[in-house]
């Protein structure tokens, strides 16, 4: 036979024998079905071997018995001039013990010093009209379905006895039309073989073929997106609230699951005029905000940026906004230890707003009451008392307010300062005592008076002590009064290993606290 048949390989990598010809051809053989009978088909790829050279001997899987060794048809065409390579040939139908899969050899120059042999060179597939039946364990690839076990069924029937029945060892190729993936499974004694697929949202769709010989069966997986709910719980119809506030946005997401349930779905963004952007948590839920700088339509759209969902359609509401925001009341304080506090509302002088409608307020500084920096800021709710402190600490005297950025709201200005203290030479004599001796605890304490220090008499200072022992707090021993030269002292009596420290905390409000430093005395 000297054209080429239109039918489908399925090979082998040879396995070697035990002979000094051994070899590895690219020529390769293969069964093929012709008018109710079973031929072997050689496919010629190797230049320097002629068809009318070969021999095809065939054996079952793992023996060395040779069952049938058969030439090849029409053949007389090929010369050293014209090795008619590429081009296949059939031998006569083969009659073999029983249904199954064989193994072939392709034998050259059969009985000749320069003889070839290429064991296990193709399968021989010893069955009629085989049929293939392959199922999906999801009719379709969804968010709720992105994994398959398929399974497939290879029935034949029997060359010898015409009985349909399972066709076992036979290998059962397959590839990806979409994805490209391919491989080979071999069927088990009652014909069967299975895989596993694991799908993405970006497959679309999916056509796995599988093939044996020139059967094949398709296998066709639709994409299917899940539908989403968008839910928006707050703001619905009309709102009226301030310019520059934060209007909460709350609602759920959910998906239309494959059984036809809404389910929710974390991780989904919702963006409000594409401005405010929130997530959802593990239950569907979302909040977040929508900042009012105009009146006009306002759009909730939640996006789920998978090829598994298909964006719901978007939450509209109309806003109504008047520059209406102001504190009251509003207070504001710095302490001993340097803490300053706001403490007041955000609330409106005309109008209303929604529940929960919020603004971020700056906590701005200023040395001169003219240029101003921000040191913090938090949120503040609309009609809600709040109580503010930045992280930045009081001096003797500067300016603080608080500033609505986003409708452009100073608050009153506040001056706040004390006076600051500070206690020097303190110190605590003699040290490396013995248990049982007087020490002394003494220092001087001033107050700031401009630019200049000055000693501050009749002021009670603290003295304080920390044992070395693991786990041991602070304790009040004493307190000593400053002279008319702003100096202390007090004895103890050395007891134990320890740190002293002396505080000035009680304090008038024009005047800091002060800590004096940390002295450790040893008692042996």
């Amino acid at each position: 036979m000297g054209t080429a048949l239109a039918i489908s390989a399925s090979t082998l990598v040879a396995a070697p024998a035990a002979q000094a010809a051994d070899v590895t051809l690219k020529s390769h053989t293969w069964s093929y079905e012709k008018d109710g009978r079973i031929h072997v088909v050689y496919n010629s790829l190797d230049s320097n071997i002629l068809p009318g050279d070969v021999k095809i001997r065939v054996r079952e899987r793992g023996s060395d018995t040779v069952l049938k060794t058969l030439g090849l048809h029409d053949t007389d065409g090929c010369t050293p001039e014209h090795d008619c390579w590429d081009l296949t040939f059939l031998t006569d139908p083969v009659t073999l013990p029983r249904m199954g899969v064989y193994t072939m050899d392709v034998v050259v120059r059969e009985g000749r010093p320069d003889e070839l042999v290429d064991r296990d060179n193709g399968d021989l597939n010893y069955g009629l009209d085989p049929q293939l039946t392959v199922t999906s364990s999801h009719p379709w690839i969804s968010y709720d379905a992105h994994t398959h076990d398929i399974s497939g069924t290879l029935v034949a029937e029997d060359p010898n006895t015409h009985e349909v029945k399972p066709f076992a060892g036979a290998t059962v190729g397959y590839r990806g039309q979409v994805s490209g993936d391919e491989g080979e499974k071999i069927t088990d004694e009652k014909g069967r073989f299975a895989l596993r697929r694991t799908f993405n949202e970006y497959s679309t769709a999916s056509a796995i073929r599988f093939y044996v010989n020139s059967e094949e069966e398709t296998l066709r997986l639709p994409f299917r997106q899940q539908e989403l709910k968008l839910k928006v719980d707050a703001p619905t119809g009309s709102v009226t609230a301030p310019y520059g506030s934060d209007i909460p946005v709350k609602g759920r997401v959910t998906r239309v699951a494959d059984d036809g349930t809404e389910q929710p779905l974390p991780g989904i963004e919702v963006m409000t005029d594409a401005q405010n952007k929130a997530v959802t948590k593990t239950d569907g839920t979302f909040s977040g905000v929508r900042t009012v700088l105009q009146s006009g339509r306002a759009d909730v759209q939640a996006h789920a940026s998978s090829g598994w969902f298909k964006d719901p359609a978007p939450h509209s509401f109309q806003v109504s906004s008047a520059k209406t925001s102001t504190f009251t009341p509003l207070t504001a304080g710095v302490d001993k230890y340097r803490k300053v506090t706001f403490t007041g509302k955000l609330g409106v002088k005309e109008g209303s707003y929604p529940a929960g409608t919020s603004a971020k307020i700056s906590i701005q500084h200023s040395t001169d009451g003219s240029s101003w920096s921000t040191v913090d800021s938090f949120t503040a709710r609309y009609g809600a008392t709040f109580t503010q402190s930045p992280s930045k600490k009081g001096t003797a005297g500067s300016y603080w307010r608080l500033r609505h950025s986003a409708a452009g709201l100073n608050s009153t200005s506040f001056k706040l300062g004390r006076k600051a203290t500070e206690l020097w030479n303190d110190d605590v004599t003699p040290e490396g005592v013995r248990k049982g001796t007087t020490i002394t605890a003494k220092g001087g304490l001033m107050q700031q008076s401009g630019t200049s220090w000055k000693t501050y008499a009749g002021q009670t200072v603290r003295i304080y002590f920390k044992a070395s022992t693991s786990g041991a707090a602070w304790k009040q021993l004493g307190t000593a009064k400053t002279l008319s030269n702003g100096t202390f002292s007090k004895k103890f009596t050395a007891q134990q290993d320890g740190t002293w420290q002396m505080r000035y905390i009680d304090t008038v409000k024009t005047h800091y606290a002060d800590y004096g430093r940390q002295d450790f005395v040893d008692v042996r």
